[in-house]
């Protein structure tokens, strides 16, 4: 290298060992602390109002989250997925302040008319459904209604209770073996085959 007419040799530092180690130690801390923040960033913008929390904070508020996701997800699994088996069942008084509601749920063959079968089951039971909340997956269905008892907070008992499960194990038995075969679509088409004489 030439610099006004004067050759500069470069000048060659030799390192120790233990040197190089410390500067090998330094880069891999400073990488691990560029990696932790930029997690720590991802974290904040993923949760509501973490903007400006310090690290201890921010974890705290993480795992508060998590832990609640957690709970959400649990009550989801438990409650909305339909079962293999048929069921029905009835809750107490589930409205605060005894305004004659109950909790109801159903578990069955997903089949057609099974709304208009479940409604009228909430009918002759007599009581009128405020809420209802169905899945279904792999031809199964789970129905979860919230009725309001026609009698009002006085009808909320055991006899109001058994006619409500009375009227939906009705649904229940109206399912028969052969209903789901009634209902399925024809899978033969004749579109592109012969007509039988």
């Amino acid at each position: 290298m030439e610099t006004d007419g004067a050759t500069v040799l470069p000048i060659t530092v030799s390192c120790s060992p233990a040197a190089r180690s410390c500067r090998s130690h330094s880069e891999a801390e400073r990488k691990r602390r560029q990696r932790i923040n930029g997690h720590l960033a991802t974290l904040r913008s993923l949760l509501p109002s973490a903007a400006r929390m310090d690290k201890a904070t921010l974890l705290g508020e993480v795992v508060r989250h998590v832990r609640e996701l957690r709970g959400i997800a649990d009550d989801v699994a438990t409650s909305a997925i339909p079962g293999e088996g048929d069921e029905v069942g009835v809750d107490d008084d589930v409205a605060e302040g005894g305004c004659g509601r109950v909790r109801a749920w159903v578990c069955c063959a997903d089949r057609p008319g099974l709304m208009r079968e479940l409604s009228q089951a909430v009918v002759s039971a007599r009581a009128r459904a405020v809420r209802a909340e169905m899945t279904t997956v792999g031809g199964r269905t789970r129905s979860v209604l919230e009725l309001e008892l026609l009698g009002g907070p006085a009808s909320v008992g055991g006899e109001a209770r058994s006619a409500i499960q009375a009227a939906l194990r009705e649904v229940l038995l109206a399912d028969t073996a052969g209903s789901v075969d009634r209902f399925k679509r024809q899978r033969i088409s004749t579109r592109f085959g012969s007509s039988v004489p």
